[in-house]
């Protein structure tokens, strides 16, 4: 029995017979543990060779094929689910465990049931087990030997499940799985315009107008990759969830993914990621075709409001997505509602309107961008109000403006006073968030107090002392030239007073169609190097009204932004160096935030800006026109010709040479006289008031502007008609 169990005292010769016994033990429990876990690979041998006393292999290449069948082993075994990972470690660490356990018997007065159970929880770090109780020095070293060793084996365990759990996460991460979410918000495609569209998403949820549940995005780009630059990008913004999801727009089977026909919204986004105008177009319309026509077989289930985005304005025959609409727009069955948003020719526009009028961009970014401390459009029903006129129901808000009316024929700005609200009619007004405008309503809290507003009519006799002016003729320049500037001058013809003047200095060749003048306004075209400042100087632009900055569209955002920094800089210098007693206001459009603040603070202390950037404006639309449809268009009423746009007159067009403060609410009222309706103040410093309270008080200076809802800026008949 001693021999069997191999005790201290044998002699040397029996340990060394026991200790070859222990190893081949040790080899055959490695051996029953690779065969559990799938067995080593097998390797060839090498046939024998005919000459005796030669080995057939080198030691080299056994420790070789040894490396092989190891690492061969190990990545099996890491392939393998975690049960088997874990299955095989522990089978690793019998013949372990039986090894530590001989050791330590050898130098220990132990048998072999308590040293297999000291090396286990030695090994394992098992609680309660004390590796410092030894008494000689030898089991104490053999100890500590032990538990050094565990450290190793648990690390390697911890390191498997660990990285088991961290492939899971990652898996559910990155997964792209279908989403389980309702009445969300579904943006489709990814463009430039989306980073800001999630921003004020972001503002207005947490402005309470909606947006409450996540915003999952479908667009044909990695989902590691979107997720990291939202990330990024929303870092200072309200907290907003977005779900990002890898697919095609124009895949029904990506569009189920994201739960699109269970979603409150789908924001059809114009793909940044193809060049091809015509494949994008029916994509967007196979996507809208998508979303509507799943609902043919079902008289019951509401399909999800389509909000898509239009750059351009399409021809008819052109427009794929207005066709997928009508296609799916049956009796009987209930789609959600639809919506367009133009952009780029609204965009033109806003360029001549802020040209003619400076401070234009800045009285549009503070009405279509959602922010804390600004005024935006909102539509707004109460069965109080049904049945009564415009005029009584303009008179009910304190600190929200009436702008117009929404009835069964469609959106009206600016109405007449005796126009009626319907019983299911809705008010447009600019106010700061909807709540403002129930409290408005809410009998004894927006009261406006008595003499805050006059009594209708009581303001004709003063009106008749500020007449409409007709305004000065303007010299405007244009600086380079693309594909967007023969729409911005046809616009600037449009609203140009008489005696004005457009020169265009641009080194390409204008067709002379493109730049025919009008009546009141003539065009010129100087054929020079736009970029250097020697031309700037030779043509005088520091002396111009407005200088228009258009760089080739062909280049780079950064290419673009570049140049136009270029040019204020140098007419920066040109106004600093000369005589001439103002400088001419710049209107021009760049990509970032950065850049236009390099802009202004160059020309800050000089003259005026007005720089429009273009993804901030198109996503605040989007946003906008998302929270509520019936917005669809605003844009375009602020600044079509025909019904009300936005326009800025001067002070004196408004009050008398005897007039000190005065309240908002009279102001108001004397726009009236002349069917108007004054929705801010633009002072001569730039700094811009949309909806003020109509009790409190101004006193309007010498270059502060009135700025209303209005038929027109100006008319040779409009101007007599007013001045009348």
């Amino acid at each position: 029995m001693d021999v069997m169990l191999g005790r201290a005292e044998a002699s040397g010769g029996g340990r060394g017979a026991r200790g070859a016994g222990r190893v081949a033990a040790l080899a055959t429990a490695c051996v029953v543990a690779g065969a559990l876990g799938g067995g080593l690979a097998r390797v060839s041998q090498m046939p024998a060779t005919a000459t005796t006393g030669t080995p057939s292999i080198t030691m080299k290449e056994r420790v070789a094929n040894v490396q092989s069948n190891g690492t061969y082993f190990a990545q099996r075994v890491f392939g393998w689910p975690l049960y088997g990972k874990v299955f095989i470690i522990m089978t690793a660490m019998v013949p372990l465990v039986l090894a530590a356990a001989s050791v330590y018997k050898h130098v220990s007065d132990s048998d072999w049931n308590e040293a297999i159970a000291n090396a286990y929880y030695w090994l394992n770090d098992v609680p309660g087990a004390d590796s410092t109780a030894e008494e000689s020095l030898k089991t104490t070293v053999v100890a500590q030997l032990i538990v050094f060793c565990g450290m190793f084996t648990f690390a390697i365990l911890i390191g498997v499940v660990s990285d088991e759990i961290a492939s899971k996460v990652d898996e559910v991460r990155n997964g792209n799985h279908k989403v389980y979410e309702k009445n969300h918000t579904v943006i489709l495609n990814w463009n430039d315009q989306l980073i800001p569209l999630l921003k004020q998403i972001a503002v207005a949820k947490q402005e309470g107008i909606g947006f409450d549940k996540p915003v999952v995005l479908l667009a044909d780009m990695e989902k590691e990759t979107m997720d990291n630059v939202i990330q990024d990008e929303l870092a200072d913004s309200p907290p907003l969830t977005v779900v990002t999801r890898q697919g095609q727009a124009h895949n029904s089977q990506d569009l189920d993914r994201v739960n699109a026909w269970s979603a409150e919204r789908v924001i059809v986004l114009h793909d940044g990621s193809s060049t091809d105008p015509a494949t994008i177009e029916s994509q967007k319309a196979t996507a809208v075709l998508n979303l509507r026509a799943k609902n043919f077989r079902s008289t019951t289930c509401t399909g999800p409001n389509v909000i898509v985005q239009v750059p351009h304005r399409l021809e008819e025959i052109d427009d794929s997505t207005s066709l997928a609409i009508d296609l799916t727009d049956r009796p009987g069955h209930k789609n959600g509602e639809y919506a367009f948003v133009n952009g780029t020719s609204e965009l033109s526009r806003l360029k001549a309107f802020s040209a003619m009028q400076p401070g234009g961009n800045q009285l549009f970014e503070d009405l279509m961008l959602q922010s804390n401390d600004s005024a935006e459009f909102y539509t707004f029903a109460s069965p109080s109000l049904a049945g009564m006129t415009f005029q009584d129901a303009w008179r009910l808000f304190n600190t929200a403006t009436l702008v117009g009316i929404v009835n069964e024929d469609g959106m009206v700005l600016g109405p007449k006073d005796d126009a009626i609200i319907g019983e299911r009619g809705e008010i447009v007004v600019i106010a700061e968030n909807k709540s403002e405008i129930a409290r408005n309503l809410t009998k004894g809290r927006g009261k406006v107090k008595e003499g805050v507003i006059p009594r209708p009519g009581t303001q004709n006799l003063v009106m008749e002392k500020c007449p409409i002016k007709m305004p000065s003729p303007k010299k405007l320049f244009v600086i380079g030239w693309n594909e967007e500037s023969p729409g911005v001058v046809h616009d600037m013809l449009v609203l140009a007073p008489p005696g004005s003047s457009i020169t265009i200095i641009a080194n390409d060749d204008i067709d002379k169609k493109e730049i025919k003048g009008s009546k009141y306004c003539s065009v010129k075209h100087v054929k020079m190097d736009a970029k250097k400042m020697a031309t700037l100087k030779s043509q005088r632009v520091h002396e111009a009204d407005s200088i228009l900055i258009m760089p080739t569209s062909e280049d780079s955002d950064a290419t673009q932004d570049s140049h136009v920094l270029a040019t204020v800089m140098q007419i920066a210098h040109l106004v600093t160096n000369s005589t001439t007693p103002y400088a001419p206001h710049l209107v021009t459009e760049l990509s970032c935030e950065v850049a236009k603040q390099v802009a202004e603070d160059v020309y800050r202390g000089i003259g005026t800006v007005d720089i429009i950037l273009h993804d901030n404006l198109i996503g605040g639309t989007l946003l906008q026109v998302s929270a509520n449809l019936k917005l669809a268009g605003m844009f375009d009423f602020l600044l079509e010709k025909e019904g009300k746009e936005l326009y800025m007159r001067p002070h004196d067009e408004f009050v008398t040479v005897n007039d000190t403060d005065l309240y908002w609410g009279e102001l108001c009222e004397r726009a009236r006289v002349r069917d108007e309706i004054a929705v801010g103040v633009m002072r001569a410093n730039g700094e811009l008031q949309i909806s003020p309270r109509k009790d409190q008080q101004f006193r309007l200076c010498t270059g502060d502007r009135v700025v209303v809802l209005a038929e027109d800026w100006w008319t040779p008949q409009s101007v007599k008609a007013k001045t009348k």
